[in-house]
């Protein structure tokens, strides 16, 4: 059988999508099949306007990935292959890269795109490849096709949630205040008054929840950060700031994914009728993970036979 690399940063605590990453070569391992993580690499696009700056964007991000260790999750199962091109028969192994990565850097013969986020969110530019397989991380990903290539009908959805540090323990009995986060919704207009407001952008999981369990709403500017879950395990009002143009139904087409948030300020009642049903919500999200992997494994392999 073929084995699975995935291409990602080493692992970061505060980033989902680097979380996600590890947890799928975690879970891939757990049904008995094999996955390994690779540093991630990526490609330029080289012209005579950018030949400079992305010389020296190539040459740090180089000498990072040499010097400085990968990280892990050490409770995860997700041992590390720093050089594809030492392994023997590449032709037998599935690269998995998140939708950011510009092209194939590794070359790989088996590619799957596993789509995070909106392809060319982040980067503004999408470089795939025909012959390539995509899955969708959850419905908030709108539909995405590429020529010659296919685009699974099944999700990928894995999800690892920090239940350690949010949960009900420890919860104060007079909250006061907001905490609010920006993250990738650095564009929008600050909607909410800053007056005994705290910035959680940055801090640790410890020092957030902390925070979370003493303030009375959390407000966030990012319409996708899991922040805003977490701040309903810890019994949070949680605000998601809609983005320009996207109604609620388009932000997250299925009902379950929207329990206990308010999209903007006048969907208050509907986060505070259903905020009691998104810790079932996320317990059963974490046991379809593992079933999600398990078809997203039989659906490669049949891809790639």
């Amino acid at each position: 059988m073929k084995k699975f690399l995935i291409c990602s940063p080493g692992y970061n605590p505060n980033n989902g999508g680097v979380i996600a990453l590890h947890k799928l070569c975690d879970l891939i391992n757990s049904t008995g099949a094999e996955a390994f993580m690779h540093p991630f690499e990526n490609n330029y696009e080289f012209n005579r306007f950018n030949f400079c700056k992305v010389t020296l964007n190539f040459l740090k991000n180089q000498i990072r990935s040499t010097y400085r260790p990968y990280r892990i999750n050490n409770f995860f199962n997700t041992p590390v292959i720093k050089n594809f091109n030492s392994i023997k028969d590449p032709n037998n192994w599935i690269v998995i890269y998140p939708e950011i990565t510009f092209g194939n850097p590794l070359n790989a013969k088996n590619v799957v795109r596993w789509l995070l986020h909106n392809p060319g969110f982040h980067t503004g530019k999408i470089y795939y490849h025909p012959n390539e397989i995509y899955f969708k991380f959850n419905s908030a990903i709108k539909e995405f096709n590429y020529p010659g290539s296919t685009t699974s009908s099944n999700e990928l959805k894995v999800i690892h949630y920090p239940t350690e540090y949010y949960n009900k323990n420890d919860l104060s009995q007079n909250r006061i205040g907001t905490a609010y986060c920006i993250r990738k919704g650095r564009n929008k207009k600050i909607a909410h008054d800053l007056n005994n407001s705290i910035l959680i952008d940055g801090m640790s999981h410890e020092s957030i929840s902390k925070i979370l369990k003493k303030v009375k709403t959390f407000i966030s500017y990012d319409t996708y950060t899991a922040y805003s879950i977490f701040a309903v395990l810890c019994g949070c009002q949680s605000i998601v700031i809609p983005d320009p143009g996207i109604t609620e139904d388009q932000w997250y087409p299925n009902p379950s994914d929207r329990y206990g948030l308010s999209y903007g300020f006048e969907n208050i009642d509907y986060a505070q009728k259903t905020k009691h049903l998104v810790y079932e919500h996320i317990s059963k999200e974490q046991e379809k993970s593992y079933a999600n992997v398990q078809n997203f494994i039989s659906e490669c392999y049949s891809f790639f036979k």
